[in-house]
C-alpha cells in the first residue's frame, strides 16, 4: 500500500519519518515484488531500517492440458515464438523470466536473441580526471552493476581505428558520441565517431562546419524504439561574447539523411548552459537539457530533431540545480529542498506534458533516511560537493548515486523504501554515464 503525504509513520526510536509516497502516478515497481530485478542487482550490504516484508505470491504452475503429450503450455511453444512474446514485456518481467528454468536463461543470453530483447543497465562509464568541457578523457572507466557478469563487449572501444585518443562525450539507449583524434591529424583535430560496444560497429561522422570554440556542448540522441537513426546536436554559442554566452542555434546530425542542418534558436527568452555538468535527455524526439533563462531562473530547454521545435519552462518549485533522467518512458527530474524546519528533502518530479508544463511530485523523503547518520554527522559533509547523480533506473523507480570522496556507490529504492550501499569506485570522476547495451545492427553504423 503506498503512503500518502498524511501517513508519516516515524522509524521506532530513531523519529525518522519513512519515505512518502506520492499519486496519482503509479510506481511501476511494487512493494510486492523483489526490491531490485532479478539478475540486475544483487548488492552485498544493507544500510536500510527493518521493515516490514511485502506480500508474497504463491507460484503459479501450469498444468498440462489433458489433450496435450504432458507437457505445459509454455514447454510447447517453440523458442521463436518465446522469443517474439518476450521482446514485448517490461525489463523487470524479463529478468523474472530467467530464473524459471536453465532454458529460459540460455534463450534469454543467447547472442541472436538478445538483438530483439529489452536489456537491463549494464553499468555506467566514468572517468579519472574532470574536464573543463565535461567529457570522459582515456582512459574510460566502466563499471558494471552488481549481480551482472562481466559486459561481453569491449567497453574501452579498441575496436575503433587508429587513434592518439578517444574522448567519450556522450552515452544514449547503447550508443556512444566520441571525439576520436587520428593519428595523422594535426594539434587538436578530431572528428564526431557514433559506435556500438556491443556490436563493435561504428561510423564517422562528417564535419558541421562548426569551430570548436563555436560548440558549447554535443550530445546525442536515439530511441530504438522509434527509429533506427540517430541525431548528433551540436548547441552553437554566441560568438561576441567569452564569458557565459548565449546558445543562438543548434546543428543537428541525422544518420538518415547523412548531413548537418543548421537551424537558429526560436526559444523564447536567451538561453544558456548552466554548467557542462548537468545531463541531458533524449525523449519523444526531442534533446532536453538544463540551462539558465537568462532575467528569470533555470529552466529545461528543448529542442527537436529538426530544429523546428523549441520550448522552454521553468523546473517544479524554483529548483535549480537538479538532474534529469528518463524513466518509465517518461522525464524524471530529482533533486533536494529545504523545507522551512531547516530539514533537507530528495524529491522526484515527472513531467506531466508539454502542453500544460506541469511537474507532478511523485516521491519524496527527507534525508537522513537516505544517508547513514555518520554521513550527516561529518562536519564537512555537504550536497553541492560531496554527492554526485549516476542515474534512474530506466525501468523502475530506483535512484544510483554517489557519496563522498571515497564515492560509495550507492542505490535508493523509492518503492521498498531501501538504501543499499554496492561498492566503492577507487578513481572516480563524474560525469557518469549509464550504459544499457544494444545488440541491434543498424545500417547507419556500416562503414
Amino acid at each position: 500500500n503506498l503512503l500518502t503525504q498524511r501517513d508519516q509513520v516515524p522509524l521506532p526510536s530513531t523519529g525518522i519519518l519513512r519515505p512518502r509516497f506520492h499519486s496519482p502516478l503509479p510506481l511501476l515497481c511494487s512493494t510486492a515484488s523483489p526490491p531490485f530485478p532479478a539478475a540486475a542487482m544483487s548488492v552485498p550490504v544493507d544500510s536500510s531500517s527493518p521493515r516490514k516484508k511485502g506480500r508474497t505470491s504463491s507460484p503459479v504452475r501450469s498444468s498440462p492440458s489433458p489433450h496435450s503429450d504432458g507437457r505445459t503450455a509454455v514447454e510447447r511453444l517453440t523458442d521463436d515464438l518465446l522469443v517474439e512474446i518476450l521482446s514485448r514485456v517490461p525489463v523487470k518481467s524479463l529478468c523474472r523470466f530467467k530464473c524459471v528454468s536453465n532454458h529460459c536463461l540460455a534463450l534469454i543470453d543467447h547472442p541472436e536473441h538478445r538483438k530483439k530483447l529489452p536489456q537491463t543497465p549494464a553499468g555506467f562509464f566514468y572517468g579519472s580526471a574532470i574536464t573543463s568541457d565535461w567529457l570522459l578523457k582515456s582512459p574510460v572507466h566502466f563499471t558494471d552493476f552488481p549481480g551482472r557478469r562481466s559486459p561481453p563487449f569491449d567497453t574501452s572501444c579498441t575496436f575503433l581505428p587508429d587513434h592518439r585518443r578517444v574522448e567519450l562525450l556522450d552515452c544514449c539507449n547503447g550508443l556512444l558520441l566520441c571525439r576520436w583524434y587520428d593519428v595523422s591529424a594535426q594539434g587538436d583535430e578530431f572528428h564526431y565517431i557514433v559506435c556500438n560496444p556491443a556490436t563493435e560497429k561504428w561510423v564517422v561522422l562528417p564535419d558541421s562546419g562548426k569551430a570548436a570554440s563555436e560548440v558549447a556542448t554535443t550530445r546525442l540522441g536515439f530511441d530504438s524504439a522509434v527509429s533506427m537513426h540517430f541525431y548528433v546536436f551540436e548547441l552553437v554559442n554566441e560568438q561576441e561574447f567569452f564569458w557565459d554566452p548565449d546558445i543562438v542555434g543548434v546543428a543537428v546530425y541525422s544518420s538518415e539523411t547523412g548531413g548537418w542542418v543548421y537551424k537558429e534558436k526560436k526559444w523564447n527568452s536567451q538561453i544558456r548552459l548552466i554548467d557542462h555538468r548537468f545531463a541531458s535527455v533524449f525523449l519523444n524526439g526531442y534533446l532536453h537539457f538544463e540551462a539558465d533563462c537568462r532575467g528569470s531562473s533555470p529552466c529545461l530547454a528543448v529542442v527537436d530533431t529538426e530544429g523546428e521545435t523549441w520550448m522552454n519552462f521553468g523546473f517544479p518549485d524554483g529548483l535549480f540545480d537538479g538532474f534529469i533522467q528518463r524513466s518509465q518512458g517518461r522525464l524524471h527530474y530529482a533533486n533536494f529542498q529545504g523545507d522551512e524546519d531547516g530539514s533537507t528533502t530528495l524529491v522526484v518530479y515527472v513531467l506531466e506534458n508539454y502542453q500544460s508544463k506541469e511537474w507532478i511530485l511523485k516521491h519524496s523523503v527527507e534525508i537522513p533516511y537516505i544517508f547513514e547518520a555518520p554521513l550527516l554527522e561529518w562536519v564537512d559533509f555537504r550536497l553541492d560537493r560531496d554527492f554526485d547523480w549516476i542515474a534512474i533506473h530506466p525501468e523502475c523507480n530506483m535512484i544510483f548515486f554517489t557519496t563522498c570522496w571515497h564515492a560509495t556507490f550507492t542505490c535508493y529504492n523509492m518503492d521498498s523504501g531501501q538504501v543499499k550501499l554496492i561498492s566503492g569506485l577507487e578513481v572516480h570522476k563524474p560525469p557518469y554515464m549509464p550504459y544499457v547495451p544494444l545488440y541491434v545492427e543498424l545500417q547507419s553504423l556500416h562503414i
